[in-house]
């Protein structure tokens, strides 16, 4: 009998246990899409959910960050929506897999394969819990991979990838704008990097030039189509300028080219030159306007740093700067050896990813920290295997380190929202649980319904609130529009939709206008804000216009107690303005920390447009980073002190100053004419006055009291201050 012999091969071994550990990881890290929730980030995801479901056109009936298809990224679950985002997810979630296994098959050496394979693994990690890091972020993901491939950008197929990563910055742009701003800005870097190379090397630059243009061609035609994808008249236009542009192209110009020699090597640009030219006037007469659409976007991302800014740990700035310092040492040594577009391109991708990041500090950090072993980990595969290699990996170790660190300190912070267990996701039972839905769709999508539906038990209205509403059109004031979905209401939202961010004149304005040009039959108001700011401060002149147009309801003449949101109130509108006519005006120019009386010959009620200005290194901070919080304290008749931020960006928009209630109870009598204790005196304060001008400029603007009433002792002390 012949001995049986068994030969092991360990590298078919191996590849086995990495298919099956691939495949694992695969399900393990498989996005869920979420419920609807309530609370200030739940509400604004089930805003973009609930308006591309309506077909509102961002960027003319809305202004915020993401834009029509931003539901696919961030989106709550709908019963007409769960299929778009369940399959997008799946798509991102399975192509980021592709191109990170691709990523890896095409290293040198087990510990870069290792490498990528963590890093990619890393933001995975957490992001069951800060789901910023799932989708939406993965798509950047998946641009930085193929940004590292200089084997693609040296092929014969170069042309193709341009296209395609450039009509995926397009669509992104309606998905979060940010993302498509860094994907096709990045993108232009790259080529425009590669473009300057070839001059001075005299090699190659056709070839950029022509990948150059074709990408930020198909950057411009996606994001025009996707603003509003239904429109016919779009696609025709497009489709004819494409087709004109071709023919005339090649066509037309090469042959009255063909007795101009030196001219026949720009024939290749014709088309691309012609086509361009159309699609730029095209996109400048049509309506809806893109521009509009990035202009609402540049006012909410400007005021964001000052709006949204809140100073963390010095200790964290210091960890993350040093591991700046690090990657930028990385990137110049990626330049030297031969790639330094992609260099730049990551610088661009870094700074963005940081500020976003750290101008909020606190958990927003994560994004940043747990993004970084990737960068550094694509660095390390294209420097030359030296000693400046192995330094990279001590780099890149540190960045990973510094993921454990950031999680195990938010997490411990914050232990009612993130899981402290960071390989929690590996948890056999959760991925069966992935694995079930993955192939059972339907039952995920009936437990998320069902999910939504328990959560929105916290804000259904009492029966006899929902039944004065009826079908009459509603706002909600400043921002719980999961109110909408648990109540079936007839939502008119505001441009900005959410108070908190309408950071700018710009943005205030157009919350003010919408309500003065279409006001709402109701509005469901709660004075509540964030970050300490008195509510009226959000948008300072919409403010001004609900509490003059709006008052309580007389058909609910109460507060209205909901779970998650107390002392809610009923507002409708008023016959005619209850505030009185404008009479005074005064300037006055304060200084830090000094306060400014407010006299009784300034009004009866006041108005305050505070102008605040930057100084050079304020700009430069918010420009690169951000600024600290300004805030106002306020002090009354009585000598009661209170402190709020305020927005520097749309202070100037006139804040109620005269009256600012307290608490709910006085908000409620506000609405009702009965006017908080007078404020007799004002200050302003900051942690670093050198980023500001020394003097505040105020411009008061006296009312009559119209028909609002004074607390009788306060109207004698405010006449005996003034005699």
């Amino acid at each position: 009998m012949k001995p049986i012999s068994i030969t092991i091969h360990p590298d078919k071994i191996i590849k086995f246990i990495c298919g099956i550990l691939t495949i694992y990881l695969f399900f393990a890290f498989l996005p869920i899409p979420r419920p609807i929730g309530t609370g200030l980030d739940p509400s604004w995801k089930y805003g973009i959910s609930q308006l591309a479901a309506n077909n509102v056109i961002f960027g003319k009936d809305i202004i915020f960050t993401y834009g029509s298809f931003g539901y696919l990224v961030r989106g709550a679950i709908l019963e007409q929506n769960f299929w778009d985002i369940f399959i997008f997810k799946i798509i991102i979630h399975l192509i980021l897999f592709t191109v990170a296994i691709w990523r890896i098959l095409k290293s040198r050496h087990s510990l870069e394969k290792l490498s990528i394979a963590i890093s990619v693994s890393f933001p995975y990690l957490i992001s069951d819990f800060y789901e910023a890091l799932q989708t939406e972020y993965q798509t950047l993901y998946i641009i930085i991979i193929l940004l590292s491939f200089r084997e693609i950008w040296q092929g014969k197929h170069a042309h193709y990838w341009a296209v395609g990563i450039g009509a995926l910055g397009g669509f992104l742009l309606h998905s979060k704008v940010s993302m498509g701003l860094q994907a096709s800005v990045s993108l232009f870097i790259f080529f425009s990097v590669q473009v300057l190379l070839g001059l001075r090397n005299r090699f190659g630059v056709r070839k950029n030039l022509l990948l150059l243009l074709d990408s930020q061609l198909a950057t411009a035609t996606t994001a025009f189509l996707f603003l509003q994808v239904d429109n016919f008249s779009n696609w025709l236009s497009v489709i004819l300028s494409l087709v004109t542009s071709v023919v005339i192209g090649v066509a037309v110009i090469p042959k009255i080219l063909t007795s101009h020699p030196r001219l026949q090597q720009i024939s290749q640009f014709t088309p691309r030159l012609l086509y361009g030219i159309s699609l730029a006037v095209i996109i400048l007469i049509s309506q809806p306007s893109l521009l509009d659409y990035l202009n609402g976007y540049s006012h909410i991302t400007a005021g964001y740093s000052g709006g949204m800014s809140y100073i963390g740990s010095s200790t964290e700035l210091t960890l993350i700067f040093l591991e700046l310092l690090g990657l930028f040492w990385l990137l110049l040594l990626v330049a030297q050896s031969g790639n330094p577009s992609f260099s730049v391109a990551m610088i661009l991708l870094t700074l963005l990813t940081f500020k976003h990041g750290f101008v909020r500090q606190g958990a927003h950090g994560l994004r940043f920290v747990f993004s970084m072993p990737l960068i550094f980990a694509l660095c390390t595969l294209q420097i030359r295997p030296r000693f400046w290699q192995k330094f990279a990996y001590s780099l890149h170790l540190y960045s990973l380190v510094l993921c454990l660190v950031f999680h195990n300190y938010y997490t411990n912070l914050f232990a009612d929202y993130y899981p402290t267990n960071l390989v929690r996701p590996l948890a056999p039972a959760l991925v069966a649980e992935k694995f079930n839905y993955f192939w059972n769709p339907v039952s995920l999508k009936a437990d998320l319904l069902a999910q939504s539906a328990e959560n929105l038990q916290d804000v259904i209205l009492p029966a006899p609130v929902r039944e004065v509403i009826g079908d009459g059109s509603v706002d909600i004031i400043p921002r719980e529009t999961s109110m909408v979905a648990a109540n079936g209401l007839n939502w008119q939202p505001r441009p900005v939709f959410q108070s908190q961010a309408a950071y700018t004149p710009y943005l205030d304005n157009a919350n003010r206008n919408s309500l003065a040009n279409s006001p709402r039959d109701f509005l469901l108001y709660n004075f509540h804000t964030v970050d300490g700011r008195h509510p009226f401060f959000d948008a300072p002149a919409t403010a001004v216009y609900y509490t003059c147009h709006y008052g309580i309801s007389p058909q609910v003449p109460e507060l209205v107690q909901l779970p998650v949101l107390p002392n809610l109130m009923v507002l409708e509108p008023l016959p005619q303005s209850r505030c009185g006519e404008e009479r005074e005006r005064r300037e006055l120019s304060v200084v830090w920390d000094d306060f400014a009386q407010i006299t009784a010959e300034d009004g009866e009620m006041v108005r305050a447009e505070i102008e605040i200005e930057h100084s050079f290194w304020g700009r430069l901070a918010k420009s690169l980073f951000r600024v600290p919080p300004v805030m106002m304290t306020v002090r009354d008749m009585s000598g009661e002190e209170r402190t709020y931020r305020i927005l520097v960006a749309n202070a100037e928009n006139g804040v109620w100053l005269s009256h600012l209630p307290r608490h709910d109870g006085e908000a409620f009598a506000f609405f009702q004419g009965q006017l908080p204790p007078r404020t007799y005196s004002v200050k302003f304060s900051t942690l670093n006055p050198g980023l500001f001008q020394p003097r505040i400029r105020m411009t008061l603007r006296g009312y009559g009291l119209g028909e609002f009433r004074e607390q009788p002792a306060m109207a004698e002390e405010i006449s005996r201050v003034a005699d």
